[in-house]
């Protein structure tokens, strides 16, 4: 079996273990449909090392001593209480960016079921944010390398995930209250700032998973382009709104749209504040990492 098949499997052994807390192996192999036996051979290693105790418990800290074990990539291993929360992260931001791609999508094909999926896509969008909060209490009181910086940074990046995905909902709800199509120019200056703050929510995520502070002056393109998109946005449906005729059954329909326009614009400044946060925490971190680094040099 490939290597990294291997370790993604004990990855997800590893997070029900920490996350759901099962009584028995087979309770391990049925949720994720393996074998029990194969499930024993993953972890025979880990309990042979009393990295897992009875009772099915990841000592955090000799997991991290032998973390190097289980990298899929040739990065230097980060501490195991870092390694999870960030696990997390990552899903949070696959689970916004499908959000943002289904009320979009919605958007743009006037579609109200699939405006409807979005938006109960945010209530998955707020569990995860719920979940990284009470991770990382948990993961400090454990993991005694996992310090307390990384936990108000940890948490405030997931804060502003959480805040992503609240602007996002303005967009399947514009559809749902209005069932109007967004006719071109205006839908296509839409899809070109969709495009574009999605870009900058992506980048924002991947400055804090790869540790990436290079990605902080790609974004202030980003931002020009946002701005530029947004002022053309509002001008396209200034004009579709002095050629059409105001009543009452489409009165707050041009009020809703600016609203979306503005939700694409918050995103994105969001996404900036998510990537100068992580890179000025990082900075600031520097030597404590070139420590982790040359440790795990020394070790191989």
């Amino acid at each position: 079996m490939p290597k990294n098949i291997k370790n993604n499997t004990l990855k997800e052994i590893l997070d029900i273990i920490l996350y759901e807390a099962p009584s028995t192996q087979d309770e391990i192999a049925e949720k994720l449909n393996i074998s029990r036996r194969y499930v024993t051979k993953l972890l025979k290693p880990l309990i042979d090392e009393d990295v897992i105790k009875k009772a099915y418990v990841v000592d955090l800290k000799k997991f991290n001593e032998i973390s190097e074990m289980y990298e899929t990539d040739n990065s230097v291993p980060e501490y195991s209480g870092e390694y999870f929360i960030k696990e997390m992260l990552k899903e949070m931001g696959e689970q916004i960016s499908k959000q943002f791609a289904w009320s979009f999508e919605a958007l743009k094909n006037n579609d109200v079921d699939l405006a409807e999926r979005a938006l109960e896509e945010d209530l998955n969008t707020n569990h995860m944010y719920n979940k990284i909060k009470s991770s990382t209490d948990t993961v400090i009181s454990l993991d005694p390398y996992f310090e307390f910086n990384n936990t108000i940074m940890f948490n405030e990046i997931a804060y502003d995930m959480e805040r992503i995905g609240d602007h996002i909902c303005h967009i399947p709800k514009f559809v749902i209250e209005e069932n109007k199509e967004v006719k071109e120019p205006v839908i296509d200056v839409l899809e070109e700032m969709y495009d574009t703050s999605n870009t900058m929510f992506r980048k924002a995520v991947k400055s804090v998973l790869k540790r990436d502070s290079n990605i902080k002056e790609k974004m202030e393109r980003y931002e020009d382009e946002l701005t530029h998109l947004q002022k053309l946005a509002i001008k396209k449906i200034s004009s579709q709104m002095a050629k059409d005729d105001i009543d009452k059954k489409n009165s707050t329909y041009y009020l809703i749209l600016f609203r979306v326009v503005k939700s694409f614009e918050r995103i994105g400044d969001i996404s900036i504040e998510i990537t100068e946060a992580t890179t000025q925490f990082y900075i600031e971190n520097q030597s404590n990492l070139n420590s982790n680094h040359f440790k795990y040099l020394n070790k191989k």
